[in-house]
């Protein structure tokens, strides 16, 4: 009886010591800088890694310089388009840029945009999605097709972590054969002075152009 007794006294003060834990643990999970366990620092599936805070000395790495962070607004990404890092590094036609263009495209793009570029895919519509522009016309310099995919704009969301730097120029290039193949003529852009790019084994990705950040 004895033995029972204590068994039920220790039972009943493990029950009360773990639930003061609980309510220690809450509090001390109120402090957001005590609240690393329940928050961790690490990154969600498909989001890109950090920017550099503000101030920071920008480098040279491996595979380029750091590129500055891009508004979501006509003005910023017009102004992206009209600068050097705003060139398509690809040569125009590449058949391996073109295979990893399209299949990013129809990924990620087709979806509001349509197979064709002109903007009526199968989301958009009455009781769906509002809008889908058409990338046809006007025709837009692969430069700011890029900039809008990094940075988003009006009811089109940012997909700058859902692609890869490779992945928005092969998407752009692909872009602007559509609009060839429309009739359409595609805003002018002056290629980068780089080194053509390696043609890649399979169509999964697009080739890295050199002397450009992966990011």
């Amino acid at each position: 009886m004895a033995k029972t007794f204590s068994k039920a006294v220790l039972v009943a003060a493990a029950s009360m010591s773990f639930a003061g834990c609980t309510q220690l643990d809450n509090a001390i999970a109120k402090v957001p800088y005590l609240a690393m366990m329940r928050e961790a620092p690490f990154f969600d599936p498909y989001e890109a890694p950090r920017n550099a805070p503000p101030g920071s000395i920008p480098f040279q790495g491996p595979q380029g310089t750091h590129m500055q962070p891009l508004e979501p607004s006509d003005a910023a990404i017009s102004a992206f388009a009209a600068s050097a890092v705003g060139r398509n590094p690809y040569p125009a036609g590449d058949t391996a840029v073109m295979a990893a263009g399209k299949m990013m495209y129809d990924r990620h793009c087709s979806v509001c945009h349509n197979v064709d570029g002109k903007g009526n895919g199968p989301i958009v519509g009455p009781g769906k999605f509002p809008l889908g522009p058409s990338l046809i016309t006007p025709g837009r310099s692969e430069g700011y097709v890029y900039g809008i995919i990094r940075a988003g704009r009006g009811v089109m969301p940012s997909y700058g972590a859902r692609t890869s730097h490779n992945d928005r120029w092969a998407i752009a290039s692909y872009v602007a054969h559509l609009q060839t193949q429309a009739g359409a003529t595609p805003t002018a852009t002056t290629p980068a002075a780089t080194p053509a790019a390696t043609t890649p084994a399979a169509t999964t990705q697009a080739p890295a152009p050199a002397g450009q950040e992966n990011q």
